[in-house]
């Protein structure tokens, strides 16, 4: 989510506060105009486009401004990943209702996220705004489980593995006793291939039963580890344990790369996230067990 960066200087100049400047010196300009004339009524304009020079010179130069700008861009693009997603997994859903049990677990894990972000912004807890973003990309994440699995049924559905299965056996038979000019090598083929559909069916659900089980932990994961940071101390500092936490709870790097694959291979367009660190173990565990470690 982090491969495009925004443009400061346009972010500096199309502030609300540089417009409001800019209406600003116009109106005064106008009012200065009438009884002074068109040359004293352009100074407010002059120097509103001094100011503004200097400030695209040295604002976006400043960390706290990057970082307000790097926050709000980021935010935005998580939600169109967002939007994004629920709108394959409707298109996908077809004609049959969402799962209300699966709808209910993803608001609730939003909800928690949107509490720790409440959190962060006041600074209770010593809570890294930061830290609160990679808790967002992992109910992202849960999204692209979702999609993924109504991508696998999809899937699952155009093949008949019960008819390919008996093709094979047809086909062997065949090749057992070969009727004269048969071709061999295309019987050969056309066998290979069919064993190449039942080999591809079998990975798939292979991985699904690896999703499903993602699926399943991750809201619970993140739940407990909500809890654990609602509960701490407000002088402890949270930002090494929820660290750890959060690369333990992403996806797997074997299941996040096959999650992207199928979905970029199915659904061209769709983001998925990433994990932040990368060479981090990932297994699924929560804060509280990692804190006891030490």
């Amino acid at each position: 989510m982090d491969a495009a960066k925004p443009s400061y200087v346009r972010e500096v100049l199309t502030s609300q506060t540089n417009l409001y400047a800019g209406l600003g010196s116009l109106a005064l300009g106008v009012v200065l105009s009438i009884p002074f004339g068109f040359g004293i009524g352009a100074l407010p304009l002059i120097a509103f486009a001094a100011g503004d020079i200097l400030a695209a010179l040295h604002i976006p130069s400043l960390p706290i401004f990057r970082e307000k700008v790097d926050r709000r861009w980021r935010a935005r693009s998580r939600q169109a990943s967002r939007e994004q997603l629920m709108l394959e997994i409707q298109k996908r859903a077809g004609k049959r209702a969402l799962p209300a049990a699966t709808l209910r677990t993803y608001q609730r894990m939003y909800e928690r996220v949107q509490s720790l972000y409440q959190r962060a912004e006041t600074g209770h807890g010593r809570l890294a705004y930061r830290d609160v973003e990679q808790l967002d990309d992992v109910s992202l994440e849960y999204l692209a489980l979702w999609l993924a699995l109504l991508v696998m049924d999809d899937r699952a559905e155009s093949v008949n593995l019960r008819e390919v299965e008996t093709k094979v056996t047809a086909l062997e038979r065949e090749l057992a006793a070969p009727r004269p000019g048969t071709d061999l090598r295309q019987l050969q083929k056309a066998r290979a291939d069919y064993l190449a559909v039942i080999e591809r069916h079998n990975r798939m659900l292979s991985r699904r039963r690896a999703l499903e089980a993602a699926m399943l932990s991750m809201p619970d994961q993140l739940d407990e580890i909500y809890q654990t940071i609602m509960t701490l101390p407000v002088s402890e500092e949270v930002g090494t344990r929820l660290e750890e936490a959060i690369g333990k709870l992403r996806l797997q790097e074997d299941i996040e790369a096959d999650l992207a694959s199928d979905l970029a291979e199915a659904v061209p367009g769709v983001a998925m996230p990433t994990a932040a660190a990368a060479g981090r173990q990932r297994r699924l565990v929560a804060v509280g067990s990692s804190g006891s470690a030490g």
